[in-house]
């Protein structure tokens, strides 16, 4: 027996108001926004090299991270792009301790540790060093000797990322 559809029509065929359902919409949304916060890096370049030296290269992996920041070139010893003391001074210096340097690092300690009790963000005493690549060995282990006894025992070095 085969199926005879019936003539009589079921649907309206007049204009139909279409609407759009904005709560899906929304949703949607929602999540491709969480999505991208969640994937966004903020790692980048957080440390940048001073333009008196060439770092040495390193097959590191450890990313860096924010600290006061000592800088050691052919010429001057300089704390956050301050200038401290010249480094050809050092070389008839045999103590292991730069007294200009420590009054400086010590300056900044008693700072960090005051917006600590003012502010509650913990003072670390970590230091980034970047030191020339041809600097001699004896100058940046005064340099490192100064920071440890200056508060600022947690040392990290400055190099560039051999890629590959």
């Amino acid at each position: 027996m085969a199926f005879i559809p019936s003539r009589r029509k079921k649907h309206a065929t007049g204009p139909v108001r279409v609407s759009l359902n904005l709560t899906s919409m929304m949703d949607m949304f929602t999540i491709i926004i969480v999505f991208l916060i969640k994937t966004y890096s903020t790692e980048g370049q957080l440390i940048h090299p001073s333009k008196n030296l060439t770092l040495p290269s390193s097959t590191v992996e450890t990313a860096p991270e924010v600290a006061l920041d000592v800088v050691v070139s052919q010429e001057w010893i300089m704390v956050n792009d301050r200038p401290v003391i010249r480094v050809a001074s050092l070389k008839e210096q045999r103590d292991l301790f730069i007294p200009e340097l420590n009054a400086t690092l010590l300056k900044y300690a008693t700072e960090a540790k005051r917006i600590e009790e003012k502010y509650g963000i913990k003072f670390t005493g970590k230091v980034t060093i970047q030191g020339d690549k041809k600097l001699p060995f004896g100058t940046l282990l005064k340099v490192m000797a100064t920071c440890g006894r200056s508060e600022y025992p947690n040392m990290r070095l400055v190099v560039y990322q051999k890629s590959g």
